[in-house]
């Protein structure tokens, strides 16, 4: 105890004194911490106060289990139930990470979920490739902690373990649908595909692709009942795909959206943003589009370029720019921007004869009056259907890391997505550009320009992490978005034929190097 209490200042002492409740107060003593056993002894603390631990957190705890021995984690495993989000996970997880377990020969042997006796033995045996459940709700428990698994994995940066167990998580859903769907029967897609517009799109294109023989593995769309998040896009959703049938909650076995899950794909794994790709290609336009976009004298159209004082020839661009307030999480901090520094942006565009509209929602920070800039966002003029409408007839589109920004990929709308971030999924579109949020050395500020060393910080989801790595990211400067801009738009105007559907169904994806240039991630 002596180095915590070495550690601990006289003021963060007093805020665990006065409330020894106080999350961010056992972080801090994590953070300050260097010796294993207080380390994993405060962990367990701060474990039985949250099950949201920021990764750079978790890796020093996981790497502290390393004096701890085996029956001490098995015991800690055991205080809690297996679905337990953080305390299962992380013993499972900082096993594999420490190699105290030979993850091969585990994922080979088979097991029966069943048999096992407590939380400790079933959270190891979810690591099986051959892993047999006796019930539909061992199934389930199974797919939980799986996916929590690799979510603390990769949380604590331990990038390849936490890719393989998504592998191990994308074929047990997989064995199981067809085990209980029979092949190219339906899949169930749980509520959870149709709580957040950003979901819904990949719900679209997904049930768009089981309509091509062969390309997916499944036949038939089954959704549970839940909330939607934009009712005009799912009507255009459920008029895409007629056999799309809405069920009961539980009425059939489905897969829970997650970013991290793979698609089985014309024979292979592949990200849901590689897959919506390649089933734009098969089924899409000669852009992509696998929704018809909306004609000019659309009524609700027309009635906002009347209200907003846009002429029916002039050319819209639509903007979203994520941030913090419609969904506050710090664990997505890094792919919210900074929208005053779009602004001089915005002013080039209108210079160069488009009218903009901010797309967004009410907590959004107002942008400034600019003439020829609808702040649609934050105006009365909202509207489930204008939400889909704007990006769908814009001339293109410059989106962030968000939901909302993929919405025009529908209509093959071309994109300009500015600081973009994870690495891990980058939106599909030949025409489009994705500009990385910038990440740099914490040493000496130097840019990550390569592609290897980018790959592997780029698919970091929160700050602590990063910076426990060395490297932190910031937002694109006000120049750098005006030049990215201006760059997109001299392509796209010079344009001269829609890019062939050969090779990957994905654009250019750039960074800002040293000299404050544009160019290809090498």
């Amino acid at each position: 105890m002596m180095e915590v209490a070495s550690m601990v200042d006289d003021a963060l002492r007093r805020r665990l004194v006065r409330e020894p409740g106080d999350v961010a107060a056992c972080t801090a003593v994590l953070r300050r911490l260097s010796a294993s056993r207080p380390l994993y002894d405060w962990f367990r603390r701060l474990a039985a106060l949250t099950i949201q631990v920021d990764g750079d957190v978790l890796r020093k705890a996981m790497e502290a289990t390393r004096v701890v021995s085996g029956p001490e984690l098995s015991r800690f495993a055991n205080t809690v139930s297996v679905t337990h989000r953080l305390v299962v996970p992380f013993v499972v997880a900082a096993m594999l990470a420490n190699r105290r377990i030979d993850y091969a020969k585990v994922a080979a042997t088979p097991c029966a979920y069943g048999s096992m006796r407590n939380s400790f033995e079933r959270g190891m045996a979810t690591l099986s490739d051959r892993l047999v459940p006796a019930s539909a709700r061992e199934i389930f428990e199974i797919m939980v902690v799986k996916q929590h698994i690799r979510a603390v994995l990769l949380e604590a940066g331990h990038l390849a373990l936490g890719n393989r167990v998504s592998e191990n998580v994308s074929a047990f859903l997989r064995e199981m649908r067809l085990a209980i769907n029979g092949k190219d029967g339906p899949r169930g897609f749980t509520e959870q595909w149709t709580v957040a517009i950003g979901h819904m799109v990949l719900l679209a294109f997904l049930a768009r692709g089981q309509q091509v023989p062969g390309l997916l593995d499944f036949a038939g769309v089954k959704v549970w009942e839940g909330p939607v998040a934009n009712g005009y896009l799912w009507r255009r959703i459920q008029a895409l795909v007629p056999d799309l049938e809405v069920v009961p909650r539980g009425a059939v076995f489905a897969d829970n959206h997650s970013s991290r899950n793979l698609e089985w794909v014309e024979g292979r794994y592949v990200d849901v943003f590689e897959a919506c790709g390649i089933i734009a290609d098969r089924t899409g336009d000669e852009r992509g589009a696998i929704m018809q976009r909306p004609a000019p004298d659309e009524p609700e159209l027309r009635r906002f370029r009347e209200a907003a004082g846009i002429g029916p020839g002039e050319r819209i661009v639509t903007v979203h720019g994520r941030q913090a307030g419609y969904r506050p999480n710090e664990q997505h901090d890094l792919r919210n921007v900074d929208i005053e520094s779009y602004v001089p942006a915005l002013r080039m565009l209108v210079r160069r004869g488009y009218r903009v509209v901010r797309l967004g929602d009410s907590t959004m920070t107002p942008l400034p009056a600019i003439d020829g800039l609808v702040d649609y966002a934050v105006s009365p003029l909202k509207s489930e259907a204008l939400d889909v409408l704007l990006p769908a007839a814009a001339a293109f589109h410059i989106g962030s890391s968000s939901g909302l920004s993929v919405v025009p990929l529908l209509f093959g709308v071309p994109c300009l997505f500015l600081n973009w971030h994870p690495f891990d999924l980058l939106p599909w579109g030949r025409s489009n550009w994705t500009v990385l949020k910038p990440i740099e050395a914490m040493a000496d500020g130097a840019p990550v320009t390569d592609r290897q060393t980018y790959a592997a910080v780029g698919q970091m989801r929160a700050r602590p992490l990063l910076n426990g790595f060395g490297y932190d990211a910031r937002p694109l400067k006000a120049s750098e978005i005006e030049r990215a801009v201006s760059g997109y738009v001299d392509a796209l105007e010079g344009e001269t034929a829609v890019p062939p559907k050969s090779g990957p169904n994905i654009g250019r994806i750039l960074v800002f190097d040293t000299d404050g240039r544009l160019r290809d991630l090498a």
